[in-house]
């Protein structure tokens, strides 16, 4: 469980506020841009949180969160969860103070980008292209962005405000001195460590026929680039290279974009499993307790990406990838508390092992535990996490068997069927699972996690 969670109660506080106007133009904007990024939970807090909106802010006029909960029909990890994501798109700034009435949330709500804005932005549009797919991003870049009208050889004739207007001189003047200056919109990307080395990429474009000007006006695309798809340097001259306009000199953005997508798609198309070598884990006493399977898969683990991996696995199972499950994986490969490698052990473990249908709900909670618990445990390796997983998944198993005989059942209990890894060395030949025995056994595995992180 995240600190921000324990840090929250039903019983809080909690008073909304906002600076921003926020109409029907807004909200269409959030809906179609916003909520494939964001989800259907978080679009349903921003939408309740609106309607709350006090029109003399007063912290002693506080509501309990029970009430917004019960209106969504969330629990409170499901609105903490939306929460962030909120406050990670810049729609929501959250706040909190303690008094003698006791904790207090404000939530003080944000207007979205404009469209023309949001689709500048490099990072919430690639985002957005990623989760909608190409063709339904230029439709609705379409719908929102409508196409400049040139008239190079036309006069501007406009009037000005003081060719139509008389203003007397003094109040101008008084006017001008107190008119706050707007402060610059700043991207979504500007908010996270990028690992991009720009003075080497300036070095890279100087052997290049990429003008070096070019470098400045592209450098927050590349940025946005390289954080989504792990590009490095080299990589990412070679898309500015592909689409430089040998007329004008300079580098269509767009197509840089596509690219990327385009080699980002092509690369985890390419790479299957049976490509992959088997490498021997380095610890010999961690290698004795896996097999051949497990040798291939942890050889697979390393080479994917997680956002790659899980593309993968869910290509195998004849599914996609939701907004939700993008979100969660990459919400964890930034927080970078786990290698990726084992990340792609859970991701497994999860959606294979489990046969789980999606990493959402329940699921992604037991897969977001199981991460903490793997960190905590300062786990590095696939190896370990492996080995992990499978005393985890074994302790449940006893568990519910002696549930099971002390409740005098008297069916035969089917066991899940697993990959070699998520079994014991004593029990290999298993059967499919009933479906309330598999709900049954993740419930175990749940119990289970959350006592090792109460008894530590």
């Amino acid at each position: 469980m995240s600190e921000g969670l324990r840090q929250m109660s039903p019983k809080d506080g909690y008073v909304v506020n906002t600076k921003a106007h926020i109409g029907s133009t807004e909200f269409k904007v959030i809906l179609k841009l916003y909520q494939p990024l964001m989800g259907v939970n978080a679009y349903g807090v921003y939408s309740l949180l609106a309607t709350k909106v006090a029109q003399t802010p007063d912290l002693l006029a506080r509501r309990m969160h029970k009430e917004l909960l019960d209106i969504l029909s969330l629990g409170l990890r499901d609105f903490y969860e939306a929460r962030i994501r909120l406050e990670a798109l810049g729609l929501l700034k959250t706040f909190v103070q303690k008094d003698e009435l006791g904790q207090v949330f404000i939530y003080e709500l944000q207007a979205p980008l404009s469209a023309e804005a949001f689709f500048k932005d490099d990072l919430l549009s690639m985002l957005l292209a990623d989760s909608l797919g190409q063709t339904q991003y230029d439709e609705l870049k379409q719908e929102f962005v409508k196409p400049d009208l040139t008239y190079a050889n036309a006069k501007e004739i406009t009037k000005s405000l003081l060719d139509v207007f008389t203003v007397k001189k003094d109040a101008l003047l008084k006017n001008s001195q107190v008119k706050a200056t707007p402060k610059p919109t700043k991207n979504l990307v500007d908010s996270v460590e990028v690992d991009l080395d720009v003075e080497y990429l300036k070095e890279l474009l100087a052997r290049s026929f990429v003008p070096a000007t070019e470098i400045s006006r592209s450098l927050e695309t590349l940025k946005s680039i390289s954080l989504l798809y792990g590009l490095d340097e080299l990589e990412l001259v070679k898309l500015l290279e592909q689409a430089l306009n040998v007329k004008d000199d300079k580098v269509d953005l767009e197509l840089v974009k596509k690219l990327a997508t385009q080699q980002f798609d092509r690369q985890f198309k390419e790479i299957t499993p049976k490509e992959a070598k088997v490498t021997e884990p380095v610890d010999p006493a961690v290698s004795a307790e896996l097999t051949q399977n497990d040798l291939a898969l942890i050889a697979v683990s390393k080479q994917y990406l997680p956002l790659e991996f899980i593309e993968e696995l869910k290509r195998q199972k004849h599914s996609f990838v939701t907004n939700l499950e993008r979100y969660t994986v990459k919400n964890l490969v930034e927080k970078q508390v786990l290698p990726n490698a084992v990340i792609n052990v859970l991701l497994h473990y999860y959606l294979i092992a489990q046969n789980n249908t999606m990493l959402e709900d329940k699921v992604a909670n037991r897969f977001t535990k199981a991460a903490a618990k793997l960190a905590e445990k300062k786990i590095q390796t696939p190896e370990e996490a492996m080995l992990y997983m499978r005393e985890a998944n074994q302790k449940a198993r006893e568990k519910q068997k002696q549930k099971q005989y002390y409740g005098r059942k008297q069916q035969v209990v089917q066991k899940e069927t697993l990959p070699d890894w998520a079994k014991t060395k004593e029990n290999k030949a298993v059967s499919k699972p009933a479906k309330e025995d598999k709900q049954a056994l993740n419930a175990e595995i749940d119990e289970l996690l959350a006592q090792l992180e109460q008894s530590e």
